[in-house]
């Protein structure tokens, strides 16, 4: 049987609690509970491989809907169950949608899990691990997952490590290499512990086309009356600063992970107009990247 080329579906594009955020009455959020299509689920990746393999990256309390998003993206009536799930970290909106692939929902056994060891850790905890096997990769090196024509590898990056390590995902096709980067502590950190001295060089060597960037939030001044150093992101304004404008050249650079009170959120805003001229993109929820 002939498959369609691999895809890759952004199926979120929202920090953990996605928008709108739960008792929240900011003016992002009152749009999307007014405005549907203000509306953006936590972040997540569907990636569909040439021998009909589905592959989920995130599994977020937004589950039944992102199934759906991708089968609509593929063309399937029936929402998707994917045959491997990838995970970055086990920051709560990352796992929320976890404990529905087992008995009590879906119902999967035998499912591909590909996380580290200190992911599945958390995952066997809370008697969470039922529905899936690890995938099989050598002790000394990181995550990783070959299906057909598409590779997923893991690239740990410093980030709150304070319920799990964290990784970035490099998903490699024929055509295309996508840099999934969600979740990160700052440029400084990240990018020691990677090698490089400008996030540019850093994508050059990997080869990426695109890059899918933490965006959560804007500046340094987003959440009123909480230290935002108890939630480390590097912020829009400081990449927007490091990362070279897209009219250069360089991969494609898609922001997520927004956080709710971003302004990013809102279309119209000034800031999303910068973004724009920037020669950059804000993720929405099914695009699709040909591998």
């Amino acid at each position: 049987m002939d498959f369609p080329a691999p895809t890759l579906t952004i199926l979120g594009t929202a920090q953990d609690g996605g928008v709108p955020q739960a008792g929240c009455g900011c003016s992002n959020c009152i749009a999307a509970f007014e405005n549907p299509k203000r509306m953006r689920f936590p972040v997540s990746l569907g990636i569909s491989d040439n021998e009909g393999g589905m592959h989920l990256i995130e599994a977020t309390r937004a589950l039944p809907e992102q199934l759906k998003i991708w089968a609509n993206a593929c063309g399937l009536n029936s929402p998707v169950r994917p045959d491997s799930v990838l995970l970055t970290h086990a920051h709560l909106g990352h796992i929320e949608g976890i404990g529905q692939f087992g008995k009590e929902a879906m119902g999967c056994q035998n499912l591909t899990l590909v996380a580290s060891d200190s992911v599945a850790s958390i995952l066997q905890k809370r008697n969470l691990m039922n529905p899936f096997v690890r995938a099989d990769f050598t002790s000394d090196s990181e995550p990783n997952l070959e299906q057909g024509r598409v590779r997923f590898d893991f690239i740990p990056v410093p980030h709150r490590d304070d319920t799990s390590d964290t990784h970035a995902i490099l998903i490699s096709g024929e055509k295309k290499r996508v840099l999934f980067l969600p979740d990160h502590d700052d440029w400084e950190q990240t990018l020691e512990s990677v090698g490089y001295s400008t996030p540019n060089d850093w994508f050059q060597a990997l080869g990426a086309t695109h890059v899918l960037l933490d965006a959560t939030f804007w500046n340094g001044d987003e959440l009123s009356g909480r230290d935002m150093r108890d939630v480390p992101h590097p912020t829009v304004e400081e990449t927007l600063a490091r990362v070279q404008d897209g009219a250069l050249g360089g991969p494609e650079i898609i922001l997520i992970h927004l956080n709710h009170t971003n302004p990013l959120n809102n279309p119209d805003s000034p800031q999303s107009r910068m973004i724009e001229v920037a020669g950059h993109r804000i993720g929405r929820r099914g695009w699709r990247i040909e591998l």
